[in-house]
């Protein structure tokens, strides 16, 4: 029988194995096969919204009624839409990098937490594990029962070896024990080789985390400086944004400055058309009052007054012929009242007595006051008639002779025609003038 080997045998390598190592490899390849995941996740497109239309409507109005008050064009608005658009695009894609952070932290922590709870084994590794522990057995119980024959064998004395079992049986079991040995070193080295392989996966794993948390501290970076960049174009944004409520409340100021004044300008305005409509009303009665001052001369001339806007019948009877004049009046008065005088007589026709009567009563007149008591009445009136006209009395003068008799007054009718047309034409003339 062969001395025992001094190396160690399988089973005191598969003793020295830590079965703990497998989860760990697992929840390593897990992990990085997450990480890699998420890292090969294209980020979603940042949704960016432009700014408030409303806003910039009203903006864009006030400046526009304000720039029309002032008389001038309305300033440019200025170009707030870049900055805003870049605002809320960096601020989303730092949220949406934020959020993935957070899902994969969580996710990582999720993972961790699970495994560590309930380790998760390779089933291959777990049945190559109990053939191992069978085999560790069988060869403990074979070892044991050769150890058992040994120590038999030598308590016995020599036998025969024609009377033993064949060698060749002893021969098998050596070679199948050979055998069994030399699997279990195989499978030694293949567990050798999978501890080997798992360190290195071990090793890649921790790189590619390294790695990972190298990009997402260099993502956070550059979140941090986005996020600077945001809070400096906030700042000048807060800026711009008081500036305009500066310019706007000073604007505001001038409005309302410009409405005052407007206004004062209404008043002034109304009186001054309150002016003009009273100076059009004395330019139109002075040229009025200059056409019937016309007329008048051209009356008192006797010459044709022409056309006259609103003018009486007794007027524009006068229009192109020519009127008559208190001088013609005076001049033909003497003849007329001659005339008016022989009619107002009686006939000759009566005795010596009535012919002396009717001389006499033309040469003696007896008045009490204006009243004709006896003697020659149309000769009274015609008299009363001269001193009227001579002091200019025209009105009066037809009042007189209105009292004489009808022939008398057919005897001066184209006289007293004349003389009534004139003083029609005087009193329609007072009364545009009055008018």
């Amino acid at each position: 029988m062969s001395p025992p080997d001094s190396s160690p045998s399988f089973l005191d390598r598969l003793r020295r194995f830590d079965p703990t190592v497998l989860p760990i490899v697992v929840a390593a390849l897990v992990l990085v096969g997450a990480v890699l995941w998420l890292l090969g996740r294209p980020l979603p497109p940042p949704q960016a919204t432009g700014p408030d239309p409303q806003t910039a409507q009203q903006l864009t109005e006030l400046r526009t009624g304000l720039a029309q008050l002032q008389g001038r064009p309305a300033p440019a608005a200025p170009d707030l839409a870049p900055l805003r658009e870049a605002a809320q695009a960096a601020t989303a894609r730092a949220e949406a990098a934020a959020r993935q952070v957070t899902a994969l932290e969580q996710r990582v922590a999720a993972l961790t937490q699970e495994l560590a709870a309930r380790p998760v084994l390779d089933p291959a590794a777990l049945a190559q594990r109990g053939a191992v522990e069978q085999l560790g057995t069988r060869l403990d119980q074979l070892s044991a029962r050769a150890d058992a024959l040994a120590r038999d064998l030598a308590a016995r004395p020599t036998i025969d070896p024609a009377t033993l079992a064949p060698r060749s049986a002893v021969e098998q079991l050596g070679t199948r024990l050979d055998q069994l040995s030399a699997r279990a070193d195989s499978l030694g080295r293949d567990l050798q080789a999978a501890g080997t392989q798992g360190q290195q996966r071990q090793a890649a794993v921790d790189q590619a985390i390294a790695a990972a948390a190298g990009r997402i501290g260099a993502a956070e970076a550059a979140l941090a400086a986005r996020a600077q960049a945001i809070e400096g174009q906030a700042g000048r944004i807060g800026a711009l944004e008081l500036a305009l409520t500066g310019r706007l409340a000073a604007l505001e100021g001038q409005l309302v400055q410009r409405a005052q004044a407007t206004e004062q300008l209404s008043g002034r305005i109304a009186s001054l058309e309150g002016l003009a409509q009273r100076l059009a009303a004395l330019e139109g009665r002075s040229a009025r009052l200059a056409a019937i001052d016309a007329a008048r001369a051209a009356l008192e001339a006797g010459r044709p007054i022409g056309q006259l806007a609103n003018a009486p019948a007794p007027l524009a009877r006068f229009a192109t012929a020519a009127p008559p004049t208190e001088a013609a009046l005076r001049l033909d008065f003497d003849a007329a009242a001659r005339a008016a005088l022989a009619a107002s007589e009686p006939p000759a026709t009566g005795g010596v007595l009535d012919n002396a009567v009717s001389r006499l009563s033309g040469l003696v007149t007896v008045r009490r006051g204006e009243e004709v008591l006896w003697g020659d009445a149309a000769a009274a009136e015609i008299e009363k008639a001269r001193r009227a006209l001579e002091a200019g009395d025209l009105q009066a003068a037809l009042g007189h002779l209105s009292r004489l008799s009808a022939p008398a007054k057919a005897a001066m009718a184209d006289w007293m025609g004349r003389a009534e047309a004139l003083v029609a034409a005087r009193a329609a003339l007072r009364q545009m003038a009055a008018g």
